[in-house]
């Protein structure tokens, strides 16, 4: 499956990215404008940082797909560049959520939707290595929908978030809210103690290999 955003041409790309950088400054200036009116003008700063977070991935990723600094193994799985042996994975964003989730599906779908991509991502990424076995390169992901269990059985571990993780989750939380509210189908808070980080060995993964073949099988 291609990631729907992608099979667009780049003129219509670039439009759509526009488009949001232009409701998102309109909506700012409206507000803001607003916030003065009534004496609460700090309330600019906190309303222009939630608008951030959430148009963010709407910009970074695509950036960073052209770039390459950004690689997807599937269209709800990213990888960041490898940098001193270390791959980190992104269990998709809410870019992603919004483009790949079927509108129109219920919430145990769209939950089933979301795994599957990242199973799908997987067997793409032990494809691509698995040939230059072996590999020193360590695994490094988060996740809000893959728990501890699942993790141990495809070779990774839960570790303890790091302070900048953790910030970057609260400084994002608005944004997660939208996500886990696209795949309820509802308005859902995230509860920050479910996002869970592993860390694992690439070879360990590659290793679970026939695991994930029968899990993403079974799904």
């Amino acid at each position: 499956m291609e990631h729907p955003f992608f099979v667009k041409t780049e003129k219509q790309q670039n439009m759509i990215q526009l488009k949001i950088l232009a409701w998102a400054i309109l909506f700012n200036i409206i507000l803001g404008s607003l916030f003065v009116l009534i004496g609460a003008g700090l309330l600019i700063f906190v309303c222009l940082s939630i608008t951030i977070s959430i148009i963010a991935p709407f910009i970074d990723v695509p950036s960073g797909v052209k770039s390459g600094s950004l690689n997807y193994y599937s269209p709800l799985l990213i990888g960041e560049a490898v940098k001193n042996d270390i791959l980190k994975l992104h269990a998709g964003t809410l870019f992603d959520y919004y483009y790949v989730l079927s509108k129109n599906a219920s919430h145990s779908e769209r939950k089933k939707q979301a795994f599957k991509g990242y199973i799908e991502g997987l067997l793409n990424l032990i494809e691509q290595y698995e040939p230059t076995r072996p590999n020193p390169i360590k695994i490094k992901a988060t996740s809000y929908i893959i728990n501890p269990r699942t993790a141990e059985k495809i070779g990774l571990s839960k570790v303890k978030t790091n302070f900048l993780g953790r910030s970057l989750l609260y400084f994002n939380y608005v944004n997660l809210l939208c996500s886990l509210s696209l795949m309820n189908g509802k308005l859902s808070f995230p509860k920050l103690n479910k996002v869970s980080s592993f860390e694992g060995e690439l070879d360990q993964l590659i290793g679970k290999k026939d695991y994930l073949l029968a899990l993403n099988k079974r799904l």
